[in-house]
């Protein structure tokens, strides 16, 4: 099943006559961010999720799907109502595993070997052997090689490079970053191709963009924007 949040937003914002900058506002984001989310250049922090479900009125299935309907329902009906949680993993709407869950057990990804784009969305934490060449949205922390497209998460990550835009609730640790990135503690990386911007420090390269730094340090090669932090401004040789 085809994730349509992007969809989805832009639609019942429209319904509701809410303009971006008022939607932007109920979410203490930028109108540049709702208009990302609505073009697919981005998606929302996963912890805005639920709230933006609520606002809109509308289920997390709809949210995400497009619909009022259990993406599980149909393909999982031959479970057997034993009060088990279990995890399934999706490739569209197409069921490639189907696992019970343990808290001692990892379940590994079924990545198939494809020429194609996946994208990968766990409400959990993704540990990855290698690399994805789509997006990666986890509700806790990700692991994993390069991630061709943006990085989400609800706390860490910890990769290579990012194609584009990486958002983390914890510290971003990883290679170069192609867009934005932005951490509620450290982001540490190498060039950033945007805007940087973290609740604690930042150690990077060259920043494209904006940097700011709430309550920390900067300590990078070269800004090409404007810098606020609440500590130092170091500039490091190449």
């Amino acid at each position: 099943m085809e994730i349509k949040i992007s969809d989805v937003i832009k639609e019942k914002r429209r319904e509701m006559g809410v303009s971006q900058e008022i939607f932007a506002e109920a979410f203490g984001v930028s109108v540049q961010a709702v208009s990302k989310w609505e073009t697919q250049a981005s998606l929302p922090d996963i912890m805005l999720l639920p709230r933006i479900a609520e606002y809109l009125h509308i289920s997390m299935d709809e949210l995400f799907f497009g619909c009022n309907c259990c993406v599980c329902a149909e393909d999982c009906n031959n479970f057997p109502d034993d009060g088990k949680l279990r995890v399934v993993q999706f490739l569209g709407s197409k069921v490639l595993t189907k696992n019970d869950y343990s808290k001692d057990v990892k379940i590994m990804l079924e990545i198939p070997q494809t020429d194609k784009i996946i994208n990968v969305e766990i409400w959990g934490s993704a540990d990855i052997d290698g690399d994805i060449g789509g997006s990666v949205s986890a509700g806790n922390s990700i692991n994993c090689g390069d991630i061709g497209h943006s990085a989400s998460a609800g706390d860490g990550i910890n990769c290579g490079n990012i194609g584009h835009s990486a958002s983390a609730g914890d510290s971003i640790n990883c290679g170069n970053i192609g867009n934005d990135a932005s951490a509620r503690d450290n982001i540490i990386c190498g060039n950033v191709g945007n805007d940087a911007a973290a609740g604690d420090n930042i150690t990077c390269g060259d920043i494209h963009g904006n940097a700011e730094a709430a309550n920390g340090s900067i300590r990078c090669h070269e800004i090409k924007g404007t810098a606020t932090c609440g500590g130092d401004i170091i500039y490091e040789q190449g």
